[in-house]
């Protein structure tokens, strides 16, 4: 019965779309211009149901580190959760503290410093140091410099000597939900830069497309940074803040990056644009902004959200090299581990622990399989 309900409302949306197609033009000035898909690469491994034996139940846990022997995440009820990268239980869990409304905090972005030390950003735009058990907030809403800047969404940070990287989604807007800033291409985002000596916060670069992970090259000068719904990695030059394309041509919306110990990066994927088996949402939301705006109005975004949990195409996961060339692909093409997305790649012995902002698990894959 759930099953032929959500049929029925994916039906009303799709006639909801063709009525506005049908009667009214797109003016053309408005279409988002992505570039096309990525060619597929060799080495591809699909995921089968005996490649899921192995998860952590934690729920929201998107980005992870090492600390201390174990590994960290953050939960989507606010807390701060430790886990054995052998047998995959539960170490400890410590909450977050809240924000000044008291509202519990969801770590997304998550880095460790020399295993001892870690560094994160929360929903609600903050920056904190954890170590000892002791919570130290960096970047807060009483920060004066970063209210002047309007944050909207902190993701994930890299550490660099004595600066900390944060990529901000999208400017602070009261009268948007943050899904619909994640539909309508928006370009507020940016990289700020804190300085952990002088407390001081600096905007790298800006007019981003729902900037999301964030890794420092390995030449040490550069940051790789996911342009989500633009479907590309974008490289700041730390130096300079001159922003470029890297790899233009990704398997879906990048959603984060970490460094292998292969050499190289791991890749995320939050949706695929791979197969016509699914269809792809932000492609067809790019061509009609019309049906875009209309979409994406606070009324129809369950309606969205559920067309594209039902039809929408399965998360990925990818190796490049250092000069941005996809080598190996891992696909969820019948979308097994009925997650939306996958996040972070966390890469531990030989063992791949990947993030879900959804699925309430992380998934555990054997390196060997790619």
């Amino acid at each position: 019965m759930a099953r032929l309900v959500s049929v029925i409302l994916a039906i009303l949306v799709v006639l909801l779309a063709m009525s506005v197609i049908i009667f009214s033009g797109d003016d053309s000035e408005s279409l988002i211009k992505l570039p096309p898909p990525a060619i597929v690469p060799d080495h591809v491994t699909i995921i089968d149901q005996a490649m899921l034996k192995d998860t952590v139940n934690i729920k929201g846990g998107e980005s992870i580190a090492s600390y201390r022997g174990l590994l960290v995440t953050g939960s989507l009820d606010g807390h701060l959760v430790a886990f054995d990268k052998d047998d995959f239980s539960i170490q400890w869990s410590v909450p977050c503290p809240p924000n000044s409304h008291g509202t519990p905090c969801r770590i997304l972005g998550i880095r460790s410093v020399d295993d001892d030390i870690l560094y994160g950003v929360d929903e609600h735009c903050r920056l904190f140091r954890y170590k000892n058990g002791q919570w130290t907030w960096l970047l807060d809403e009483n920060n004066a410099a970063l209210k002047e800047l309007k944050p909207g969404l902190f993701n994930d940070l890299v550490i660099v000597e004595n600066m900390v990287y944060i990529t901000d989604s999208f400017q602070y807007n009261p009268t948007k939900h943050p899904l619909q800033r994640f539909f309508s291409f928006e370009n507020s985002g940016r990289i700020l830069g804190f300085n952990l000596e002088n407390g001081e916060v600096t905007t790298m670069a800006d007019g981003l497309y729902l900037p999301n992970g964030i890794e420092l090259h390995f030449d040490n000068q550069s940051l790789l940074v996911a342009e989500c719904l633009m479907y590309r990695i974008s490289r700041l030059d730390i130096a300079t803040r001159k922003i470029q394309p890297f790899q233009t041509q990704t398997f879906g919306a990048v959603d984060n990056i970490r460094r292998s110990l292969d050499g190289g990066y791991w890749v995320g994927i939050a949706a695929t644009r791979l197969t016509s088996s699914y269809w792809s949402l932000p492609d067809f939301l790019a061509v009609h902004p019309k049906l875009r705006s209309v979409l994406t109005n606070k009324a129809f975004l369950p309606l969205l959200l559920l067309y594209h949990g039902i039809f929408g195409s399965g998360p990925a996961l990818y190796r490049m090299d250092e000069g941005g060339y996809t080598q190996k692909l891992m696909l969820d093409d019948n979308k097994l581990t009925k997650a939306m997305a996958f996040s972070q790649v966390h890469q531990s012995d030989r063992k791949l622990f990947v993030g879900t902002p959804f699925a309430g698990k992380i998934f555990v894959f054997p390196n060997d399989e790619l």
